[in-house]
């Protein structure tokens, strides 16, 4: 699991690759929507959330609202993301099967997903799911800011 959450969270970091910062820093002019930058940040907080703090009982300061304002370097967001991918391979690369069913005490991130609380394989699926659509938004935000359409 700790390969495939990989593989999506760098291709949304790479993404951002050959972006200049003020794209990269750029508002979007539409309801809810964040900078590339912000969505990136958001992606790995939300990540790190699910992996380290969830699954591996770490205490992460973390400051959601305002992971949706962050604005910052492409470096920095390869920084954090290859500090969070050492840790989830040092967690999770060696995890028995067995531990896939132990509740990590969090309470579910929606109501009908039918349990009480998350277990380590529903928080580790949520987190690739959640990179996987951040990916998404990454890249039609990438093409509608390239594009000139917002």
């Amino acid at each position: 699991m700790a390969t495939m959450l990989e593989l999506v969270a760098r291709d949304a970091i790479a993404a951002l690759k050959d972006l200049p910062e003020e794209m990269l820093n750029r508002p979007v002019d539409v309801p809810e929507a964040n900078s590339l930058f912000a969505i990136a940040t958001h992606l790995l907080g939300a990540g790190e959330f699910w992996t380290l703090v969830a699954v591996g009982g770490r205490i992460i300061e973390r400051d959601r609202d305002a992971e949706f304002r962050a604005t910052g370097t492409y470096t920095e967001l390869t920084t954090r993301c290859d500090s969070w991918m050492s840790a989830v391979h040092d967690l999770l690369d060696e995890m028995p099967d067995e531990e896939l069913d132990r509740s990590t005490g969090v309470k579910p991130y929606r109501d009908d997903i039918g349990v009480d609380e998350m277990t380590v394989e529903h928080a580790v699926l949520h987190a690739i799911d959640h990179t996987a659509v951040h990916l998404g938004h990454i890249q039609v935000t990438t093409q509608f800011l390239a594009a000139g359409s917002i």
